[in-house]
């Protein structure tokens, strides 16, 4: 049996497939999770629940290049996702403030 990219095509057909299911099933939930509003302000996080679903289908194929890919991720997300959280958190204050500032008039 051929191969690719240094493993067996059943196992990268078996894991791309099952990595593709998933991406339909998360996209339902987001989308589900957006009709409600609990996604307002965590997109990022949404975004790198994500990524994890694809670094676990990696892993399957190479741990060892999926726990690389986690690094750099998490050295490029982490502080993507901290300043997102942050900016929702003001932005959700100056609302408030905003508010608070009306109804004083």
């Amino acid at each position: 049996m051929s191969d690719t990219f240094g493993v067996g095509n059943g196992q990268l057909l078996a894991v791309v497939f099952g990595l593709a299911l998933f991406g339909i099933a998360y996209n339902a939930l987001v989308a589900w999770m957006e009709r409600r509003h609990y996604t307002e302000g965590f997109l990022s996080l949404i975004v790198a629940l994500g990524v994890m679903g694809t670094l676990i289908g990696l892993a399957l194929l190479d741990f060892k290049a999926a726990m690389q890919a986690l690094l750099a991720f998490g050295a490029t997300g982490i502080p993507m996702i901290v300043g997102s959280i942050v900016r929702y958190i003001q932005a959700r204050d100056a609302a408030k403030q905003a508010l608070r500032d009306e109804v004083r008039k």
